[in-house]
């Protein structure tokens, strides 16, 4: 009997050990710090004219940024995926400058050039957004605004423009809906355990470290506020990073004016690589219409 009831004991600290270890784990992939590659592209490497834009946000970071200056009168800020850098985003940004937008592109809260800060899967992310949003139109004065945002720039882009009548259009590329849903499908995805069992208490950390929950930013739930603003969502069917679903989640709760542009065999983020040619032709062309073309109709009516 003591001998079995040590064998039991000592399975139930291994699984104890083991529930530790793979909480730990997830905290690690979705919130702890990570090496990040200093080395980047610049505006440089594109020819590109630019100056650096002076950003710092409501809490006190600073955050590398690129002003790219245009011809028309609309600007758009392009904000990067997960632990996006600066110069992560210039492929695309100097594509934008080219067919005649004012364009910024900067780096998230703890990347190269920006001042170290946790990084909180959007959370916090949000002030960095609203903090180039400022920025921009100090810069700029009375424009209007569009949002292109990858993975999370694109959750948070739409989390920002659902509060802010500065932004004029919003169009996404691969962003989720639910950022503990995602969370909770990487855990049954990789670990192949119930999510409850790791996210409540990961959840609850995260909670505690950031003075924050992560259930206050929840895209799905504001996407309708964008209206009557136009959106685009752009996700490819092949995404294992942030499932197709999520993308059908946010076009769901989206109200009209509204687009899916779902692209077969693409994976996360790979539409404008897949054919950047097609893809920026889709992108400048919304952008044209709504932050241009429309408002000069507006204003003729």
């Amino acid at each position: 009997m003591r001998r079995a009831g040590r064998i039991a004991g000592g399975s139930a600290s291994a699984l104890a050990l083991a529930w530790a270890a793979g909480c730990a784990f997830v905290y690690r992939r979705a919130f702890g710090h990570r090496y990040i590659d200093p080395r980047m592209t610049t505006p440089d490497d594109y020819n590109a004219p630019h100056e650096t834009l002076n950003v710092r946000t409501a809490d006190g970071v600073r955050l590398a940024a690129w002003y790219l200056p245009g011809t028309l009168p609309a600007a758009i800020v392009v904000s990067g995926g997960y632990r996006g850098r600066a110069g992560d985003v210039l492929g695309v940004s100097t594509a934008l400058q080219r067919a005649g937008f004012h364009v910024v592109a900067y780096g998230w809260r703890g990347t190269p050039g920006s001042d170290s800060a946790a990084h909180t899967l959007g959370v916090y992310e949000r002030e960095d957004l609203r903090a180039v949003i400022d920025a921009l139109a100090a810069r700029l004065g009375d424009v209007p605004i569009g949002l292109l945002g990858y993975s999370m720039g694109g959750a948070v882009s739409i989390s920002v423009a659902a509060e802010d009548p500065r932004i004029h259009a919003v169009c996404t590329d691969s962003a989720f809906a639910d950022p503990r849903r995602l969370i909770g499908e990487r855990v049954q995805m990789a670990l192949r355990v119930p999510a409850a069992m790791l996210l409540t208490p990961v959840i609850a950390l995260f909670a505690r470290r950031t003075g924050t929950r992560l259930t206050d930013f929840m895209p799905v739930l504001v996407v309708g506020a964008i209206a009557p603003r136009p959106l685009l969502i752009i996700h490819g069917d092949d995404d294992s990073t942030v499932p197709l679903h999520h993308a059908l989640m946010l076009y769901e709760a989206a109200k009209q004016p509204k687009e899916l542009w779902r692209l077969p065999g693409v994976g996360h983020v790979g539409a404008y690589f897949a054919d950047r040619r097609a893809y920026v032709e889709r992108i400048t062309t919304f952008f044209l219409e709504a932050l241009v073309r429309g408002r000069a109709r507006r204003a003729a009516g």
